[in-house]
């Protein structure tokens, strides 16, 4: 959300002394975003030289320009993505053509990279677009939330990854790479004030402990009062409160050893977002449950205003704030050591812990039809193990991977005074539903082998191959359950059932007998994903690049509210196969570059959150395949630098995304054959444009700089956000 006339602190910076005192800025504009001027405090000894303008990225996992990448990469430092505003991962669809990432009501965000996407909110569902901070993969997108703060740079590689990347993927990958600990002492402070009186406020504090030690401490707290309002009464809601830290400590005993550890995590205990009220599905109807009083109530109650912040919301979970109390932490450990002077073995180990407990209203209204709590964790543990050598004009990578994770979901419904409750509603004195929770437990295990090979059969031509085998393995249990026993004698007074209280509601392919205790089922898988590319690079330093790649996802079941066996039907793994060519052409000694790319995806058994027949409630979420579906598109990139302190930058993607195979049902039940048709959640056009002047100010810096982010399709959004920074200055 834009913050309004925010007032902020700038840096101070103590050892570098960035600053030479406590700047205050105040901006004017209410879709300001500020950011101070932040010098990179990664320590990269063995970094290849770079011009002033050049970007290193270590999409191969070793360090080297972005122009020398055959892979299309948008990579932005940590400092721009300060200035930009910046702040969580759903925020990089603002930096990165053809990213979407989609909020969820569940608070699992939705990563969707040139429209490969799987908009699905279990805990457990694995993601198209992998995220990492430092290599060290965050396996479930709901973990992902608190990773973007205290970065040197964020890099997202995209098409299919697995060859390189610990995790196997169809879209991409997004990497994290943040700030080390320092070889002198520094500190520094970033606070900013903004509308709904919200404060930002970001702190570290780095250097050696002692020979070969050093450390780095940093916290970041988000706090701010509620955003939205009742339209129908004195109430409110929106208000943040996040907390986010992380600490590592690098440890070199040794010339050929290095050690990092890092311990991070966050805590939300903010609001979540209640709905408005548009339109009612009974509005026009009184067939089967639309002629209940409950579906009465409905048409009756008051429309939401055209008006963002007004909304309404009820407190059907036991009188409990619509709210999160989520939290996650990680330990993790990396040891890099050089067998001689040509070979490398790497370590990478982390656990990792999430627990959430969230409080949603979905039916903008005070009634209890959609008020729901999830609650559910993740404990996942993973070990990578490779050996990076080079030998002469060949690059080698080898190593294998292993993942275990534990997870459960539970979604606990309250629709007592919701339509859909009351079927008997023409009894006098019927039963009728009140609460029920449905529930997953999966857990994933996986093994991975891994190989990466590049050979510069000239200084301009450059071969590349890779290939990864993986297996994985998933056990499921899950059903949906009556609570309190209310919703077992509704059930059993219909269907003739036995349910207890507390029972299982979800009926097995022998209907009417029901599953008990639960469904349980397995899904074991395995593949072989793989890359191939050619790069050339011009006596004028032009890359001109082509690549071909495989990549899988996983498949999964879902935590979802069903009647029948089918709804938990799992999804099987999806696969690309992509094509790509592309040019990264810098000119004028570095003061502009260029970088261009075209793309065809062959893609097979799309995952995809729909809808299937349910014997109770006529249809009902759940997952189904797209067979057969692909994208095409192509996307540039350009930066101009045409003075001392000023940048210019715009970059745009294209796609054009079809299903070539696919038959399924309609909300209505009916069947259909959707080819022809467009993925979700996959604009057409995402472009971005950035233009920043930088100047000297005494000993400190000063900018103004403008930036706009733009989607079309069906629906067309656009963002402009002015932004500048002035020390002790009023822009």
């Amino acid at each position: 959300m834009a913050t309004g006339n925010p007032i902020t602190v700038g840096r101070i910076a103590v050892g570098r002394m960035l600053l030479g005192a406590v700047s205050l800025t105040v901006l004017a504009s209410a879709d300001a975003a500020w950011a101070q001027d932040a010098a990179s405090t990664a320590s990269t000894p063995n970094a290849p030289s770079a011009s002033a303008n050049e970007i290193i990225v270590t999409a191969n996992k070793r360090e080297q320009s972005i122009n020398d990448v055959g892979l299309s990469i948008t990579a932005q430092s940590g400092e721009a993505l300060m200035e930009r505003g910046i702040s969580s991962p759903t925020d990089l669809g603002k930096i990165v053509p053809g990213l979407t990432v989609q909020p969820s009501p569940f608070n699992t965000p939705v990563y969707t990279l040139r429209g490969i996407g799987f908009y699905e909110t279990t805990l457990s569902a694995s993601p198209t677009v992998a995220v990492y901070t430092d290599e060290v993969a965050l396996p479930f997108s709901a973990t992902t939330r608190g990773a973007a703060f205290d970065i040197q740079r964020v890099e997202v590689l995209k098409g299919p990854q697995g060859t390189l990347f610990g995790q196997n993927t169809t879209g991409g990958a997004i990497n994290y790479v943040v700030n080390k600990p320092t070889e002198v002492f520094d500190a520094g402070l970033d606070l900013s004030y903004g509308r709904f009186n919200e404060i930002d406020t970001t702190a570290f504090i780095s250097g050696p402990i002692t020979d070969g030690v050093k450390a780095r401490l940093a916290v970041r707290g988000v706090h701010s009062d509620d955003w939205q309002y009742s339209y129908t009464r004195d109430d409110s809601l929106g208000r943040k409160r996040q907390l986010q830290g992380r600490f590592q400590l690098a440890i070199e005993p040794t010339s050929n050893f290095r050690l990092l550890l890092n311990a991070n995590g966050w805590i939300d205990k903010g609001d979540t977002q209640a709905a408005q009220l548009v339109e009612d599905t009974c509005a026009e109807s009184t067939a089967g449950t639309c002629g209940s009083p409950q579906a009465a109530a409905f048409r009756d109650y008051p429309r939401a205003p055209d008006k963002a912040r007004a909304a309404d919301w009820g407190y059907g979970i036991f009188g409990r704030r619509p709210k999160r109390d989520d939290r996650f932490w990680q330990l993790s450990a990396r040891a890099d050591l050089d067998l001689n002077e040509n070979l490398t073995l790497t370590s990478v180990t982390a656990y990792s812990d999430y627990k959430t407990d969230s409080v949603q209203d979905f039916d903008g209204a005070t009634m209890f039809s959609v008020d729901t709590n999830t609650t559910g964790f993740i404990k996942d543990f993973a070990q990578e193990l490779r050996l990076s050598g080079k030998y002469g004009a060949l690059n080698v990578i080898v190593g294998g991977n292993y993942n275990r994770s534990r997870t459960f979901d539970r979604l606990f419904y309250n629709f007592s005074e919701g339509p859909s409750a009351n079927p008997l509603y023409m009894i006098p004195g019927a039963p009728h539903g009140e609460l029920t929770f449905n529930y997953s437990r999966q857990n994933v295990k996986s093994y991975a082998a891994f190989g990466n090979v590049e050979f510069e059969l000239s200084p301009q031509l450059t071969l590349i191959g890779g290939a990864r085998y993986t297996n994985t393995k998933r056990s499921f249990e899950g059903c949906t359950n009556d609570f309190g026993g209310g919703t077992a004698t509704w059930w059993n007074a219909i269907f003739g059932t036995n349910v207890q209280p507390g029972g299982c509601l979800t009926f097995t392919p022998t209907f009417p007998v029901i599953f008990d205790p639960a469904d349980f089922d397995q899904l074991n898988e395995d593949n072989i994903s793989w890359n191939a590319g050619v790069n050339y690079k011009t006596d004028s330093d032009m890359l001109l690049y082509a690549r071909v790649s495989r990549g899988y996802k996983s498949g999964s079941f879902p935590t979802a509210s069903v009647a029948s066996y089918s709804g938990y039907t799992p999804v099987k793994q999806e696969s690309v196969t992509a094509y790509e060519a592309g040019v990264k052409a810098p000119f004028g000694n570095g003061l502009a570059e260029i970088s261009a790319a075209a793309f065809y995806y062959d893609y097979k058994d799309k995952q995809l959150r729909g809808r299937k027949p349910d014997p109770v409630f006529g249809t009902l979420d759940g997952l189904v395949q797209i067979p057969k579906s692909r994208v095409y598109g192509f996307e540039t990139q350009i930066d101009v630098r045409p003075t001392d302190g000023l940048r210019i930058s715009a970059g745009m993607t294209y796609i054009d995304t079809k299903i070539t195979e696919f038959t399924g049902y309609d909300a209505l039940g009916e069947l259909h054959d959707f080819a022809g048709q467009k993925f979700p959640y996959a604009p057409a056009i995402t472009a971005i444009g950035d233009a920043q002047y930088d100047w000297a100010v005494g000993s400190a810096n000063a900018y103004i700089g403008v930036s706009t982010a733009e989607q079309k399709s069906a629906i067309r959004r656009r963002k402009t956000r002015p932004r500048c920074y002035m020390p002790g200055g009023v822009a």
